[in-house]
């Protein structure tokens, strides 16, 4: 629709001139910025105060948010600018979806996650069984076998051939197994 100089510029809300104002164009209406943060700004989910008009507002599945107010909900770091996953009604970052998702040992609870320091997958540092994973500390509480003559734990068979009994195999754990 085409305007015509005859017609008011004015705040749909307080009537007040909009002439030489900043305002808000909103549809077919425009707003000054005070009645826009009183009665159009989106409501932040966070925090549950209205988005000012001067804040960077986050949108995300018809939810908004005020920038600060958009992180993680297990460690509070700030997701605006990140990628995030949405899991069970809750935004979460990267390291934190990823620990939830991964894996857990069945006797600490503790998740296996690929890079941590302690549970590098495909290295050994966790066993399965069944169905079910564990951790080496874990593991070697319910299951392992243990030298008679140090008191360790078998954890990791070497199989050999054995040189005076052709056919047959041994297992070691030392280093210096033959």
């Amino acid at each position: 629709k085409v305007g015509t100089m005859v017609e008011k510029f004015d705040c749909l809300y307080c009537r007040d001139p909009l002439q030489r104002k900043k305002y808000v164009h909103k549809g077919d209406y425009h707003c000054c910025l005070k009645c826009f943060d009183k009665f159009c700004a989106s409501i932040c989910m966070e925090c549950c105060k209205p988005i000012r008009v001067d804040s960077k507002e986050v949108h995300y599945t018809n939810c908004f948010w005020h920038d600060p107010c958009f992180h993680c909900a297990k460690c509070l770091h700030p997701l605006a600018n990140e990628t995030f996953v949405a899991k069970d009604n809750k935004i979460l970052c990267n390291k934190f979806a990823t620990r939830e998702d991964s894996p857990k040992c069945k006797g600490c609870f503790k998740p296996f996650v690929a890079g941590d320091q302690k549970w590098i997958m495909g290295t050994g540092s966790f066993f399965s069984k069944g169905k079910d994973f564990y951790c080496v500390t874990c593991h070697e509480t319910k299951f392992a076998k243990y030298c008679v003559k140090c008191n360790k734990a078998i954890i990791a068979p070497v199989w050999w051939p054995m040189k005076d009994h052709p056919g047959t195999t041994a297992a070691s754990t030392a280093k210096n197994a033959p």
